[in-house]
């Protein structure tokens, strides 16, 4: 089980990596093509990597956005039931602009072993209200 919870924390932290070195594939190397995403910036739930991709586009791509810096996760939770693995972690993203806080999400994510690895079917983020 030590294994299976190393691997899928060590995937998470590639993702994120992914998303600062804006690498789309090795991203989505560990994402299930007909995954389910609630992303914190959307109401709506995407289906497939196509809705993710969706949701991607959808996100600010000018210079005059915030542009994310760093992100770091922490306090990670996995539980694993067979073939089913329960993700939590928490993430903080922080921006190249220091005027502006850093922001806090939760997030969950599931993921299932398939004949060719474990790949998250699901996941499910919020972000935190700024502290006071």
């Amino acid at each position: 089980m030590k294994e299976v919870q190393d691997y899928i924390w060590n995937s998470v932290l590639a993702m994120y990596e992914g998303f600062i070195e804006k690498d789309r594939p090795k991203i989505d190397q560990f994402i299930n093509e007909d995954c389910t995403v609630w992303d914190s910036s959307e109401r709506d739930m995407a289906f497939g990597l196509a809705g993710l991709n969706e949701v991607r586009a959808r996100r600010p791509k000018v210079e005059s956005e915030p542009q994310v810096e760093k992100i770091d996760a922490y306090d990670p939770v996995i539980d694993v039931f067979g073939d089913t693995a329960i993700a939590r972690h928490y993430v903080r993203v922080t921006f190249f602009d220091k005027k502006l806080p850093s922001r806090e999400i939760r997030n969950t994510g599931i993921w299932r072993q398939f004949p060719q690895g474990w790949q998250l079917v699901h996941n499910h983020e919020d972000e935190l209200p700024l502290a006071e």
